[in-house]
């Protein structure tokens, strides 16, 4: 082998080894489930809001939104390490840590916002700010889904700009339609990411 073949091999490797990891085992199926989760905690969050006092109505919802949660990130974890399972690939690696580092700080801060509001409100030392709460968890999780989207399904990255997009309109908005802008956001975006997913990458 000639030194011009060999330096052209080894700038083709160093290449190969700069380019970005992309994180493509997530499920689709999974995303399908979140969706329908969401649309199951508007739905229960709407009925609890206009049956019961504000401040019963609060602790109920609270225990709603904390059960979508856990459904979906149950069905994430679960269905994507079965994917992994199948394609012999180990469940934990440096790029779920990386996933991991990324989202955390956007979910930290959207939970802590909310968590001001819900406060000032609670304690009477601040006007009703609910409606924006909406807004502030599409503009953050937007925000989460566009890092990760950096490294993994390019459809993450497009959810992404769509949760930008509609957080923005329900700040907007402002008090107007929370539980209209928040199914159409984390219940049908996420079950239009599922099925692309699904269709074009797997369950």
């Amino acid at each position: 082998m000639n030194a011009d073949k060999a330096a052209e091999e080894l700038k083709v490797i160093r290449q190969l080894m700069e380019r970005p990891i992309r994180y493509s085992t997530m499920s689709g199926f999974s995303g399908v489930l979140a969706g329908c989760a969401a649309l199951a905690g508007v739905a229960a969050d709407q009925y609890v809001s206009n049956n019961y006092p504000p401040r019963e109505a609060f602790w109920i919802n609270l225990g709603v939104w904390a059960g979508v949660f856990v459904t979906a990130f149950v069905a994430v974890t679960v269905l994507t390490y079965l994917r992994e399972k199948r394609q012999g690939m180990p469940f934990w690696s440096s790029i779920k840590w990386r996933i991991l580092r990324t989202i955390l700080p956007p979910f930290l801060a959207g939970t802590g916002l909310t968590a001001v509001i819900v406060y000032r409100w609670y304690v009477g030392t601040g006007p009703n700010e609910w409606g924006l709460i909406p807004a502030i968890w599409m503009l953050f999780y937007g925000l989460a889904c566009w890092q990760v989207g950096e490294f993994s399904l390019p459809e993450l990255r497009l959810m992404g700009v769509a949760f930008l997009a509609s957080g923005l309109a329900a700040a907007l908005e402002f008090q107007s339609q929370p539980y209209l802008s928040l199914g159409m956001t984390f219940g049908s975006l996420h079950i239009l990411y599922g099925i692309v997913v699904w269709i074009r990458h797997g369950g």
